[in-house]
Formats: C-alpha cells, structure tokens, sequence
C-alpha cells in the first residue's frame, strides 16, 4: 500500500511554484479505533477537521484506507516506515524526471512531529512541513522541516507564543470560497494560505497569519470558537 498521495487539490498549487508534493493522509485524531494521532485536537478541530473536506467525506473508500494506514502504522511501525521511506524516494525519483522540486508533508490529517522529524532527518535534502497545534514548534522545527502553528478554539496563548517566536499560525475564518481574507486579524498581517500549500515559503522574518477559508463541516461552524469571525475591512 502506497502511503503518500502525490495528485490532488492542495498538490496541483504546487506544481505551479516548481514543487512535486507528496502528503500522508492519516485518519485524524481517534478516528482509527487503534491510535490517536492528533495528541492535542479539540472538540471544534474534530467537528470541523479537513478530513471532513474534499473527496475523502464522499468516498467511503478513501476514508477507510486512511483507517487501514493508522492501522498499519500501529501494529507495523517498522514496516510502515520502510513503506514511507520507498514513497518518499519514488517521489524525489519522480520529482526529478519532471524538473521540480520534491516535498513531503508527514502529516497532513495527523499531527506527529517525531515521525515527520525522523524523515527529515533520513532525506535532509527533501523539503518537509506541517501545520501543528502541538505548543512550542520553534522547538521541533529544523533546516529541512517547517512548522506552521494552527489556531484552535483553546490554545490562543500558544498561538500568541508563537507568533512571538517569529513563526507563523494558521488561522480558519468563516469566509467562503472566492470572497477576500480579512488584511488584519488581532493587529497581525494575514496572508493567503489557500493560494498554496507550501508554507515553507511564506514569510517568516516575523510571525503572520496564514488565512484559511472554511472547508466541510467547518462552514458551518459558528459557535465552537475553531473558527474565527473575520474583522470587517475599513
């Protein structure tokens, strides 16, 4: 079973800027009945999760290979990594027959850092990042692995922290698809974060936001506090 997928929505963006992506879509969260692997998820970010987004809420087969991958992951470690190492080279392999540039995201419904900084450090000239809600990213963030902080309705501080530390924090509003980001959120510069998936390249100099639009069941969440109201333009 190939664990990384290469040709979708967040993938195609990228192709654009020169870069061949390759995400490992895990079932988020406890959804796999055999292990948690998003340690610090809310109950908004659970009702509102990606995973509910997309194809993967209408095929039940996309969902139930995501299961069979958590799975895999929890009772064959070692073989699971030895199957990601094979994908992470057929991509760099793939990559290069087409002149761009090879990146890889761990997690991209999951959110375990020691797995993606295991990689990062095997394949140190091949681009990882994620986003996290896990506290303290500039801890875990190396040369070759980027962290993004994601905003959820409990971990304001975190995010504040964050930002204070130079790195920037992913942010869901309820806007919809096609309609502007707000410019400003608490006194801090959005940028666009559905223009593209490579959040290795945004601006890091100082911390941003990077401005999502509500995806799935997060459009219509207004009350959790996951996602947030977006400041009106002057």
């Amino acid at each position: 079973m190939k664990l990384l997928t290469v040709e979708n929505a967040k993938t195609v963006k990228g192709e654009k800027l020169g870069y061949l992506t390759g995400i490992l879509y895990l079932a988020p969260a406890n959804e796999s009945g055999v292990l948690n692997v998003c340690p610090m998820s809310t109950a908004g970010c659970r009702r509102d999760c990606l995973y509910t987004a997309g194809r993967a809420d209408i095929f039940p087969a996309i969902i139930a290979a995501r299961i069979r991958k958590t799975q895999w992951l929890a009772r064959d470690r070692e073989g699971f990594l030895e199957q990601l190492r094979r994908d992470i080279r057929s991509l760099v392999a793939r990559a290069k027959r087409a002149h761009l540039i090879p990146a890889v995201r761990v997690n991209g419904t999951s959110d375990l850092p020691q797995l993606a900084r295991k990689m990062a450090a095997e394949f140190p000239d091949v681009q990882f990042y994620d986003y996290t809600k896990i506290p303290r990213p500039w801890a875990r963030q190396t040369a070759n692995y980027h962290l993004t902080f994601s905003l959820s309705e409990s971990n304001f501080q975190d995010a504040l922290e964050t930002l204070q530390h130079g790195m920037n924090v992913a942010v869901v509003f309820n806007v919809r698809r096609g309609h502007e980001l707000p410019e400003v959120w608490r006194g801090v510069h959005v940028i666009d974060g559905d223009a593209h998936d490579l959040r290795f390249l945004d601006a890091h100099r100082f911390g941003l936001i990077v401005g999502l639009r509500a995806k799935g069941r997060a459009r219509k969440d207004s009350s959790s506090g996951f996602v947030q109201i977006a400041e009106v333009r002057l």
